[in-house]
């Protein structure tokens, strides 16, 4: 092991002060921990996904208006995810740095603010650069968030806590495909993707009411900074001058976390399965969530409105499931829900690639194969933030949820190039399975349960 990656190893073990922090947020009982982090984090990264799958909804208008080739189709919704992929890791490593508040404040700026500059693009191209830069910001904002978020909530009921934050997230998917059925008729495609700027209008807000994480400054040494943050949150912490000098000597260590580190003996077969999980899930679901519109269209000749209305189902039936998967994930654990999901989308996935339906039975194998399959995505988010230390955490949300980004941009163009040649559409249901079967292999033979578990033990 070289002598950065011992350094970083060392920093594994949780210090008194970050233990005693810990305890701490278990404690704090306050609007601002309990009601308004979750809440406010929650809604405005609704518009992270709402940015990410608006594209999917106005792609049919999109196709018309410019002509778009399925290839071009493709590049469109790919774009947005090459730069999550490439945002993703970049923004996550400068959190573990520089704090994740800085980092979570400057990507929403720009991911609402680009948006809003996706209203005006005049054609295809521009709008495809826009959306690579967008993506960027969309890709660093989400593992961020979720780290926060994850280091606010208490122990014993962090599933419960993180599903609050998660549901309002996961919104965005439906809120986007119901919208998608009003707004696009009425007022065009380009209104659909400029609500993403609301976000513009809440920043204000968690600046001046959301401090940095507590657990961060513990674990970088800044421990003059801890009862400040905790003050903010309605919480207190008294430090002693031995308290600050124990803590002071982390200053001292590299500030730039590696991401070499996730790949540390001690580390390095978690990251991989984790990151083996995000990208089979999200080839799945990403792929059914943003092409299901058109393949309803362009391959079984359904009418758009019906299309738009269909594919709204999966994430309205998903947002009425996951309230009571939240409230029980502590009790029930994380992993029976994601295996389940993934063997209940792989069987019928693979039902559609086998078998030819009216459109009835089609459309409910689509919508049990997505449901499935976000279910893994739901769970896959709150374990693998207590999956990783402190001091890895927000870089090892972004390598992992990289992967579903990388995912993502792969399974447009896949699909795209499949619908270009003609190809049987069994072939997309076919891939979509196998990596659904995949995901369920990876939950059930290489993961541990984390639920009910201390951060700093885990």
């Amino acid at each position: 092991m070289d002598s950065l990656t011992a350094a970083h190893a060392d920093r594994t073990a949780a210090s008194p002060l970050e233990l005693r922090v810990g305890e701490a947020l278990d404690n704090l009982r306050t609007f601002r921990v309990g009601i308004l982090a979750p809440l406010l984090m929650g809604f405005i990264m609704l518009f992270d996904s709402w940015d990410s799958i608006a594209i999917a909804y106005v792609m049919p208008s999109l196709s018309r208006e410019w002509g778009l080739h399925p290839a071009m189709m493709g590049a469109l919704i790919s774009s947005g995810y090459i730069g999550q992929f490439l945002g993703a890791i970049a923004l996550g490593s400068l959190a573990e740095r520089f704090g994740r508040m800085p980092v979570f404040v400057g990507s929403v700026l720009a991911m609402a603010t680009l948006a809003i500059a996706c209203t005006v693009a005049p054609g295809p191209e521009a709008l495809l650069a826009i959306r690579f830069v967008q993506g960027l910001a969309i890709g660093g904002a989400l593992p961020v968030s979720i780290t926060y978020i994850n280091e606010l909530a208490p122990t014993m009921t962090r599933g419960r806590y993180f599903m609050i934050f998660q549901w309002l997230c996961m919104s965005g998917y439906a809120a986007a495909s119901l919208s998608s059925t009003v707004i696009i008729p009425e007022l065009g495609w380009r209104w659909l993707i400029g609500l993403g700027g609301i976000p513009l209008l809440l920043l204000p807000v968690v600046m001046l009411t959301l401090p940095e994480s507590p657990r961060w400054l513990a674990r970088t040494g800044r421990a003059g900074q801890v009862p400040g943050a905790l003050a903010k949150l309605g919480g207190r912490i008294d430090l002693s001058d031995g308290d600050l000098r124990q803590a002071a000597p982390r200053l001292r260590e590299p500030a730039r976390i590696p991401i070499s580190a996730l790949f540390a003996p001690q580390q390095r077969a978690s990251t991989i399965i984790l990151m083996s999980i995000w990208f089979t899930v999200a080839f799945t679901n990403f792929g059914l969530t943003t092409w299901a519109p058109s393949i309803f269209v362009t391959v079984y000749g359904i009418a758009l409105a019906d299309a738009l209305r269909y594919a709204a189902a999966t994430p309205i039936l998903f947002l009425l499931a996951t309230p009571f998967i939240g409230a029980t994930m502590d009790r029930v654990g994380r992993r029976p829900y994601a295996i389940g999901g993934c063997l209940a989308a792989g069987l019928a996935l693979l039902s559609l690639a086998l078998f030819r339906f009216e459109t009835g039975p089609l459309v409910a194998l689509v919508v049990v194969g997505t449901l499935g399959s976000a279910l893994s995505s739901f769970i896959q988010w709150p374990y693998t933030a207590e999956s990783f230390p402190t001091h890895l955490r927000a870089v090892g949300m972004g390598v992992s949820s990289s992967m579903a980004r990388a995912a993502s941009m792969l399974t447009p163009l896949f699909v795209g190039v499949i619908l270009s040649t003609g190809a049987a559409i069994s072939l997309v249901y076919s891939a979509f399975a196998a990596f659904a079967f995949g995901a369920a292999l990876l939950w059930i033979f290489a993961t541990t349960e984390t639920a009910r578990r201390k951060l700093e033990t885990i």
